[in-house]
């Protein structure tokens, strides 16, 4: 059933005038997941059992906001999520390409695209903002910030809920069979399409086939009910294989706690330590993603005041590491002012005013020179000790004045 543009536009009316009776975030920062137990600590006997046990599986959870979308949501949060773990912002913009070229799909079932692109535009304008900020990050903190804008995330979910009803509908014959004796077309328009209709089992399956498992993204639901055992049940959904057209590495893992009617987010400890440990907060200051140790040699400037020993500086490197580096050895090893060289050993010399490098006078103490200036000097220029320039000064016989000077 084609859709008119009417039709289409009463759906994006519902996304954004929608105004939810739930209260709190859309979706919330993580929690440790003992919260779950300390609310059912007083319920029945079997959910007492059940959360007692989870959190030594999970230890933090989010909560999503309870309005009818907390399923869809959940999911398009944690694909987001799960992308940007990746740290790899060829891989999230190998979905932007995937998730554009399923605008074919939308074609096909007779969506407009001037009605369905104000939605697409808004999932794919946030996988490229996502894939700017990797493989920095910031722990995902700007991503949950745009989940909690209302804008934002209903035209993300209704961007999940078309693709979704197009899939079903372009495969039928793998669906059509769990609908309750509905048409794929009526399944569709009652339970995919409508803003605040929480997402069922068969929802559930179709929005991972189409979005989430073909993105290298597996997924876990845990069954929070009253069914014997002290264990939630699980259903998993395992990613799909790497293929030459995405050709991942590694499998990102979205974990949803179901309770009746209801959905929220898990991660166990290692899905929260995944992020790389490399956190810039301002990339126009930042020339490499780590500051590298560029080793230096303390002699060569303590007589300066300088402690190198453990001095940073973002953007340069030892010799083979970047492309920006200078090789501080083989700059000592060729400077007179490299650890070998000192002191230098010369033959004695019959210039008054050369004084070896290995013994420098110090400020205050000039040394004992002849001639009739010698209170006026000061310590040795580097045009004295200098090998290029080491050679007898000529004295001058008349002092220097300048007109200034005489006044």
């Amino acid at each position: 059933m084609a859709y008119t543009e009417e039709e289409m536009a009463h759906y994006e009316r519902l996304s954004n005038d929608y105004v939810p009776d739930a209260q709190g975030p859309l979706v919330s920062p993580r929690q440790p997941s003992q919260k779950i137990t300390s609310e059912y600590a007083q319920a029945d006997p079997v959910y007492v059992h059940k959360t007692t046990t989870l959190p030594q599986q999970f230890s933090q959870y989010r909560t999503v906001r309870g309005d009818g979308n907390c399923g869809w949501r959940a999911l398009a949060f944690g694909y987001f999520e799960a992308l940007l773990q990746t740290a790899d912002p060829s891989r999230v913009l190998g979905e932007v390409a995937r998730l554009t070229s399923l605008n074919n799909v939308l074609d096909s079932v007779g969506y407009a695209s001037d009605i369905y692109e104000d939605f697409t535009d808004v999932t794919l304008e946030l996988l490229r903002e996502t894939a700017t900020t990797l493989p920095a990050h910031d722990d995902g903190a700007a991503l949950l910030a745009s989940f909690n804008e209302p804008s934002v995330c209903n035209a993300i979910i209704m961007h999940f809920r078309l693709v979704t009803s197009a899939w079903m509908k372009t495969h039928a014959d793998s669906y059509i069979h769990y609908t309750e004796n509905q048409s794929i077309q009526d399944y569709c328009s009652t339970h995919i399409e409508p803003h605040a209709v929480e997402i069922d089992n068969l929802g559930l399956q179709a929005c991972i086939d189409a979005i989430i498992k073909p993105a290298g993204i597996a997924v876990q639901v845990l069954y929070l009910d009253r069914s014997p055992g002290e264990q939630v049940n699980q259903i998993d959904w395992p990613a799909e294989p790497s293929t030459v057209n995405a050709p991942y590495q590694g499998t990102s893992n979205i974990r949803l706690l179901y309770r009746p009617g209801h959905y929220d987010i898990l991660y166990k400890h290692e899905d929260i330590n995944i992020l790389p440990a490399t956190v810039v907060t301002n990339p126009q200051i930042n020339l490499m993603s780590d500051p590298v140790y560029i080793p230096a040699s303390n002699v060569c400037y303590s007589r300066h005041g300088l402690d190198l020993d453990n001095f940073y500086i973002p953007g340069l490197a030892s010799a083979g590491v970047s492309p920006l580096a200078f090789s501080t050895d083989a700059f000592l090893s060729n400077s007179i002012y490299a650890p070998s060289a000192l002191p230098i050993t010369t033959a004695a010399t019959t210039d008054p005013y050369i004084v070896p490098y290995g013994e420098p006078a110090t400020i205050g103490q000039p040394p004992t020179l002849e001639g009739p200036w010698n209170a006026d000097r000061f310590r040795p220029s580097q045009y004295q000790v200098e090998e290029k320039f080491r050679h007898v000064i000529p004295i001058r016989t008349e002092p220097c004045q300048t007109e200034a000077m005489k006044q």
